[in-house]
């Protein structure tokens, strides 16, 4: 049977995340708590166990309407039956029906990336690496920030590349799952921050002076360089710089033209 998935459902969507995922209990039900909400997630239950689930996040592009599809998981005994792909199209109905126009998610691997492409999806967000080096001038970093001026000023720097701008709960809950954060203020006020897992710089956003600011993050983490994926700048003039970020559907066929190339930045939940 297909449905929504409701409250009552916490245990055995844990359970299939799990066994598709491996992420235990202290992501998983910190997930549910923020996204399993209203007509979030819809999913296949047989014999009163949960086997196929995706979930369907709000988000917005240039201020479209858009849903990120995320945590796409099916059992592997009931594989290869088309539940996902039926939970998946029902969603853009749905959703398109209540005012949304683009459909986003990230591929975790080729097959997927294929898998996808036959629903109608095409990559369309792209981002550059970049290499940042430790110097010898750093700057000082603070841990006086909330989470509203990394929000804010995500919104801010990004949003002037048109991205994919997501509500402050699930930038927040990317914030929860982050090892370390790193910032810089300047007069009082939060210019740049690094979120760090392991050794890895996995997002980085910054007003001005990014190579400065980066170079002191790997002063605190010990590393002489990262490589660290950013918005592609305007002067990127050859596809080879171009890494496929994410893929898109929209079901207003000619608002893909009106869209422009764009990191997708989903942090965490990518």
């Amino acid at each position: 049977m297909f449905r929504f998935a409701n409250e009552n459902d916490r245990q055995s969507l844990f359970e299939l995340w799990n066994s598709c995922f491996g992420d235990d209990e202290a992501y998983v039900f910190p997930f549910l708590d923020c996204f399993l909400v209203n007509d979030n997630a819809y999913i296949y239950e047989d014999k009163g166990r949960i086997v196929s689930a995706v979930y369907a996040l709000d988000c917005e592009i240039k201020g479209y309407k858009a849903v990120y599809f995320y945590a796409v998981a099916t059992d592997e005994n009931y594989r290869k039956q088309g539940l996902a792909r039926h939970e998946m199209e029902f969603l853009i109905d749905y959703k398109t029906k209540k005012g949304a126009e683009i459909f986003l998610l990230t591929p975790s691997n080729e097959k997927n990336r294929n898998y996808y492409a036959k629903l109608g999806f095409c990559d369309f967000f792209y981002c550059e690496k970049r290499t940042f080096e430790k110097r010898k001038e750093t700057r000082e970093l603070t841990d006086e920030y909330s989470f509203a001026e990394l929000f804010f000023l995500r919104e801010k720097v990004f949003g002037e590349r048109n991205f994919v701008s997501f509500p402050k709960k699930h930038f927040d809950f990317a914030l929860m799952f982050s090892e370390k954060i790193f910032a810089e203020k300047e007069d009082g006020k939060c210019v740049s921050y690094a979120l760090v897992n392991g050794k890895n710089i996995t997002e980085l956003c910054c007003e001005k002076d990014a190579d400065v600011f980066a170079a002191a993050v790997l002063e605190k983490i010990g590393e002489e360089k990262a490589e660290v994926y950013i918005p592609i700048e305007e002067n990127t003039e050859h596809d080879s710089c171009k890494i496929p970020r994410g893929m898109v559907y929209c079901s207003n066929k000619d608002l893909k033209e009106t869209l422009s190339e764009n990191t997708f930045l989903s942090l965490n939940l990518e």
